[in-house]
């Protein structure tokens, strides 16, 4: 048995996975010439040593946040077990790759390890037990028979008391808690065998005793969590307001902070009492309480005995009034609450004991009774919301508007700030009233109207009746028209729309969008103007992209038909042509061709590097000058410059009909009376160079100022509409070749433009 077991150790392929498997943990931890493990300060002992006793195999690494979370938790129950005489140790197997961080980790650990070097033994184990991720603690009971592979949990549940940690233990445990729950003290939730005792936050002793007859709240907690900062604020002033009431009120705090400095910095400044850091009792109320929440107030009545497992909700919704957290409590305030808003008016939604005003920005109190028979919008937001401040100035330019139209309206802000500061900064860009700071009434009107989110609102009409909840996307979609937020007028407006809808395009290009538009009925964010958009858009539905109709129909888009659409899918994606070098892709855009110099929204077929577009007519009009590429061309080949035939640039002509032969060995003549071109040009054109480029109106204007072109000879020529090119002397040699100085090509404009810019020649090829 015991070879076979060495084997598996040592790698072999048998499954140690069965629980009835008895190990022998010699062969199980040992390894050729190594019979020992070692403790962090060295020292040797032998594996012999553990024969007898259950053994926890603890697979942890240094690197890994829940190990080290879980160490110290470990760390305290094997002290504790020790204390007891517990025949118990444990074996770090360490997933640490580095010996220094192993070294550093294994300092923490008052149990043995594998050695660091013995990283094959250390790779077995994880193999043999089928570790699947860490921290992992297995129990091996005396008799070499797995225990359990899952008491990482049991001990962070239970710590030493879990021990041996087995299913039958656990079960004991649980039997035990829910005798405890039936009999329930507020001695017995709270006091331990070493602590009787509860801590202020300047850290004096209360004893537990003089919680007995009190409503007492379990506040569990964790600074770290915005929820727990934001509820522990305001739990402070309801206790504060019970204590001067003369209530019998106490909280405890449950901290379940991971370190003492935490704790203490967010214990300070709490009025109440609470179990102290290291005390174990904290994991315990967590299981006990069946803890899901945070943050969690559990009260516990003058009795001892569980009212309320979690009042969070509650003390949100009502805040004081809702003391002492009962659930016959929570049935009256229902009861009134549904008697107030079955007889709603505006006074019983703004009106609550002394609190009979909203305020100005300027802080003047406005009476509610100046409002009733106005129509309301309850605008729910805060300055920390960006979509409430991205919302802000649309609603001040529809607020304006229909104020301009009805003075009988007006919006109350009702703010979710958390500090009076902010609420004031983002207050004065209103031209609003707005419920004071914090004022309790927030909570009422966010319950009435459920509330969910921010920004919303909500409008009231002259009755004081609710009108409807969605009064915000209702302003998104139709602005100021939207008022004042009724069926009737939102059935108009749709109407209204149902009417325009049916002399607008099926479908659209425009130059925000590379694809088809088409009219859709759908909610949606445009894409143009970013505002929420309802009932019809123009849409793509490949992008999810969305335009408003009035973002759509504009100047910048074209109606589509379906022969126009049917030509445009058969254009390839990308093209090589013989007047740019680059690969160009097809793109929809507003651009100038650099060939015919005619200014278009549409298809282009486009090089981003150099900013160069072709019309798709221009690109194609010749199919000698380009050339199709595929995606599965090899990247490479779209990187080269164009490669077109010469007897294909001979033919380049034909792009106007007008064919072109060699008469000549230096040039390629233009027949219809067109001048010759320099041969040397041909091959420039054809390797690529950068002397194929496109040039603005200035340029040539230019080299008239300098005299290289007589500026009444070509204005002559472009009213003639004659084709024309400028031709040095022929003995004028350059680097550019004979001839090649200051040379224009143009032709008839294309379009019938008169215009320098759209009269040049086709290919619009300059030097």
């Amino acid at each position: 048995m015991a070879e076979e077991e060495a084997t598996v150790a040592d790698g072999g392929e048998e499954d140690y996975d069965d629980d009835d498997e008895l190990h022998d943990l010699r062969s199980l931890l040992a390894s050729e010439g190594r019979d020992f493990l070692v403790r962090n300060n060295g020292d040797e002992v032998k594996i012999s040593e553990l024969e007898g006793k259950t053994v926890g195999l603890y697979f942890s690494g240094s690197w890994c946040g829940p190990c080290r979370r879980f160490t110290p938790i470990l760390a305290e129950a094997y002290t504790e077990l020790a204390s007891r005489d517990s025949n118990f140790e444990i074996v770090f197997v360490s997933s640490d790759e580095d010996e220094e961080d192993f070294s550093d980790y294994f300092s923490k650990m008052p149990w043995l390890a594998i050695p660091f070097s013995d990283d094959d033994k250390r790779d077995s184990l994880s193999g043999v037990f089928d570790v699947k991720g860490i921290p992992t603690l297995v129990i091996i009971d005396n008799n070499g028979k797995i225990l359990t592979d899952e008491a990482v949990q049991v001990v962070r549940d239970y710590g030493a008391e879990g021990y041996p940690f087995t299913a039958e233990k656990i079960e004991k445990l649980e039997e035990e808690e829910e005798v405890a729950r039936m009999n329930q003290t507020i001695k017995s939730l709270l006091v331990t065998a070493t602590r009787d005792f509860l801590l202020t936050s300047n850290f004096k002793k209360v004893p537990v005793s003089n919680l007995e007859g009190k409503i007492v709240g379990l506040y569990f907690s964790l600074s770290s969590f915005e929820a727990c900062a934001r509820f522990t604020r305001k739990l402070v002033k309801i206790y504060n307001d019970l204590k001067m009431k003369g209530e019998n009120f106490e909280i405890v705090l449950v901290s379940l902070e991971e370190d003492e400095s935490s704790f203490m910095d967010d214990f300070e400044d709490m009025p109440w009492l609470g179990i102290p850091f290291k005390d174990k009792l904290k994991e315990k109320l967590v299981r006990y309480f069946e803890l899901e929440d945070l943050p969690t107030l559990v009260v516990i009545g003058t009795d001892g005995k569980t009212v309320n497992v979690n009042a969070v909700e509650l003390v949100e919704d009502y805040g004081v009034e809702a003391y002492p957290f009962t659930s016959k409590k929570l049935k009256e305030l229902k009861k009134k609450e549904k008697a107030r808003i079955e007889s709603q008016t505006l006074e019983s939604l703004l009106i609550s004991g002394e609190r009979d005003f909203v305020i100005k920005n300027d802080g003047s109190k406005v009476s509610v009774s100046d409002l009733v028979g106005k129509n309301i919008l309850f605008y729910f937001s805060a300055h920390w919301c960006p979509p409430c401040r991205a919302f802000l100035p649309h609603l001040i330019e529809v607020y304006n508007k229909i104020k301009e139209k009805d003075d009988a309206f007006e919006i109350v802000f009702i703010s979710s700030d958390e500090d009076e500061e902010s609420f004031e900064d983002y207050f004065l860009k209103m031209p609003w009233l707005a419920l004071p700071f914090s004022d309790e009434r927030k909570r009422f009107l966010t319950r009435v109207f459920k509330i969910s989110g921010i920004p919303s609102c909500v409008a009231i009409n002259r009755a004081g009746k609710t009108v409807t909840k969605e009064a915000r996307s209702l302003i998104m979609e139709h602005g100021a028209n939207a008022y004042p937020f009724t069926e009737e007028s939102i059935r108009q407006l749709k109407a209204e729309m149902e009417e325009k809808a049916k002399h607008w395009p099926e479908k659209i290009r425009h130059k925000e969008h590379s694809h088809v538009l088409w009219k859709s009925r759908r909610e949606y964010i445009c894409d143009g103007c970013g505002k929420r958009g309802r009932y019809w858009s123009f849409y793509c539905k490949k992008c999810d992209f969305d335009l408003h109709p009035d973002c759509a129909l504009n100047a910048d888009h074209d109606e589509v038909d379906s022969e126009d659409e049917e030509e445009e899918a058969e254009w390839p994606m990308k093209i090589k042509h013989m007047l740019h070098k680059h690969t160009l892709v097809k793109a929809w855009r507003h651009y100038q061709c650099d060939a015919c110099g005619v200014i278009k929204h549409g298809w282009s077929y486009f090089c981003e590097e150099c900013d160069f577009d072709l019309h798709p007519d221009c690109a194609f009009e010749n199919e000698a000058t380009f050339k199709v590429i595929d995606d599965s061309d090899d990247e490479s080949e779209e990187d080269e410059d164009t490669e077109i035939d010469e007897d294909d640039i001979d033919n380049y002509g034909n792009m106007n009909g007008n064919k072109i032969k060699d008469d000549d060995e230096d040039t390629v003549n233009v027949e219809d009376g067109h001048e010759s071109l320099p041969r040397d040009f041909k091959q420039e054109l054809q390797l690529g160079d950068d002397t194929v480029g496109v040039e603005e109106k200035e340029e040539k204007e230019s080299k008239i100022e300098n005299g290289d072109e007589n500026k009444n000879d070509v204005e002559d020529k472009e009213n003639e509409g004659e084709e024309h090119h400028n031709e040095t002397d022929d003995e004028e040699d350059d680097e550019d070749g004979p001839g090649m100085r200051g040379y224009v090509c143009t032709t008839r404009d294309r379009e019938g433009s008169e215009s320098f810019q759209e009269s040049l020649f086709t290919c619009k090829l300059y030097r």
